[in-house]
């Protein structure tokens, strides 16, 4: 019913697996963490250019820019 080579390798002794000995790993979920700190940062960057672009001041300085743009000649 099974060849010598399976019941070779069904008969065999177990094998026994150590345990490797723990290395602190002190890095782990600092990819997580720097990712999460990029995107916080890059919302609230965001979120402070929106702020500024809503304001009056940017949207008289680009409405002047553009005026000036079109009056001469463009």
């Amino acid at each position: 019913m099974f060849s010598p080579a399976c019941l070779a390798t069904l008969t065999r002794r177990p094998l026994v697996l150590t345990p490797r000995p723990r290395v602190a790993n002190t890095d782990r979920g600092i990819t997580t963490t720097e990712y999460a700190l990029c995107i916080l940062t890059a919302a609230a960057f965001a979120g402070i250019m929106y702020a500024i672009a809503k304001s009056q001041a940017v949207n008289d300085a680009f409405t002047g820019i553009v005026i000036d743009a079109l009056g001469n000649g463009f």
